[in-house]
């Protein structure tokens, strides 16, 4: 019986302090779950704190190990060679996206994927806005900063209602007939906004999503680079000037004034 091959991709930046640790714990729900065929596919946008060479030795104690390598041009475009790469080279079933920093537990992904294979789903979506779900960790700035985006620019100036967390990156997604139906050629974004507008994509293949509650967990290793920290501020700022002209674009998609 053929098995159900999942692919985890995961995006990094200087991930040095979380990567190993993530991977381990991949590996560990791979080896409970040996019904499922686990495939890691980390896209690493050259980090300069070395973490894709961390995952290049990994790849010689494990065989399911893909590393895709480019400079770095934001976490949206990152996402986009992954998912290409997935379509076209490593003959998946389902798509699993995922943080490097624990931000959502990867034990989660048994029962995310059985949510697609045995009851149906086409996306599964972990959300920090249902049921008793939340944040952990997170500072004021933080909590008000998400706020903002995802309930007045992604529910109600962009107009996406399938699901209440709009720009979370644990999902997992059937590929037959739901991912390979879209077009990534069309995406336009570079930064964190590509979370919300590929939603808002999925959304216009499928009306067949599952959100389940999880809690958020703010990142103990390592530097996030959603933040006011001088290193990333530039990047986070065009991020979020990015986001509001994503959130209008699906608006005006909606309309019909442009695709």
């Amino acid at each position: 019986m053929k098995k159900t091959r999942v692919v985890n991709l995961i995006p990094t930046y200087n991930e040095k302090e979380n990567i190993l640790l993530m991977i381990e714990k991949v590996e560990e729900v791979a080896k409970k779950y040996r019904q499922y065929d686990f495939v890691i596919l980390i896209v690493d946008d050259n980090s300069p704190d070395g973490t894709g060479k961390i995952v290049a030795t990994l790849q010689k104690k494990y065989s399911n190990i893909v590393l895709l390598t480019h400079k770095k041009e934001g976490l949206g475009k990152a996402m986009i060679r992954g998912i290409k790469y997935t379509l076209k080279h490593l003959k998946a079933d389902i798509l699993i996206i995922n943080e490097a920093d624990f931000a959502y537990n990867p034990e989660k992904m048994p029962f995310m994927i059985k949510k697609i294979t045995e009851d149906g789903y086409d996306v599964v979506v972990a959300s920090r806005h249902v049921g008793n779900g939340g944040t952990k960790g997170w500072t004021v700035g933080r909590t008000l900063n998400h706020w903002f985006a995802n309930y007045v620019c992604a529910t109600w100036l962009a107009g996406t209602r399938q699901v209440y967390d709009h720009n979370g990156a644990f999902r997992a997604i059937r590929i037959h007939g739901v991912l390979d139906a879209i077009n990534f050629d069309g995406f336009k974004t570079r930064g964190f906004g590509f979370f919300n507008y590929f939603l808002f994509k999925l959304t216009q293949v499928t009306n067949n999503f599952f959100e389940f509650p999880v809690t958020y967990q703010f990142r103990t290793r390592g530097e996030s680079k959603v933040s006011f920290n001088p290193k990333y501020f530039k990047t986070y700022l065009k991020d979020v000037l990015e986001y509001l002209k994503i959130c209008l674009a699906i608006r005006l998609e909606r309309w019909g004034v442009q695709k």
